[in-house]
């Protein structure tokens, strides 16, 4: 009986942090059932990365006036499962991209003209914890939602040095350099 007792009792505990109640517009409160544990509830402890490595995936190419498209994947390249806590519910949230335009005559991209794009973490802002078994991987896409504001003439390309860069405090990596070709959304007239 008394067995009985505590597993209602920790079954009630975790119910009460998955769920949240949320106000709608109208000030009515609803009830929202959410996996995961809400952001900022918990401090993190780090997380040893040796055998971790962010990749970015393909070569990507984007359209001019639609969003781009990147995607990455945190891969297990140990012997041993590593056990990350701290990963965001909400995939995409994970990685925070970093870009520059390649400006002509230039082999590499400039350490000092990082640009971290903006986003804003979707709500609600959960943490749900991901296991990777050795050579295992999990996949984020990330979408660069500046590019449908670019125009450009049939044929033309711009092209720019991106990176990514885990949003995890206990897991700080940051991928190596990948290169984003935008391509005109106009048909070059033959």
């Amino acid at each position: 009986m008394k067995l009985l007792s505590v597993n209602l009792l920790v079954v009630s505990v975790l119910s009460c942090m998955l769920c949240g109640c949320a106000a709608d517009k109208g000030g009515e409160k609803k009830i929202r059932v959410a996996m995961g544990i809400p952001h900022g509830q918990i401090k993190y402890e780090k997380i040893d990365a040796k055998d971790l490595e962010l990749q970015v995936l393909g070569n990507p190419v984007a359209r001019a006036g639609r969003p781009g498209v990147v995607t990455f994947a945190l891969a297990n390249k140990g012997e041993k499962k590593v056990h990350i806590p701290e990963w965001f519910s909400n995939e995409s949230d994970n990685v925070g991209i970093f870009i520059q335009p390649v400006l002509p005559g230039m082999t590499g991209p400039d350490e000092k003209r990082w640009v971290r794009l903006p986003f804003e973490f979707k709500e609600p802002v959960l943490h749900y914890p991901v296991t990777l078994m050795p050579g295992n991987k999990v996949l984020v896409s990330k979408e660069i939602g500046f590019i449908k504001n670019i125009m450009l003439p049939p044929g033309e390309e711009r092209m720019y040095f991106f990176k990514g860069a885990l949003t995890l405090d206990s897991l700080p990596l940051t991928s190596k350099l990948g290169i984003l070709r935008v391509t005109s959304n106009v048909e070059q007239k033959k």
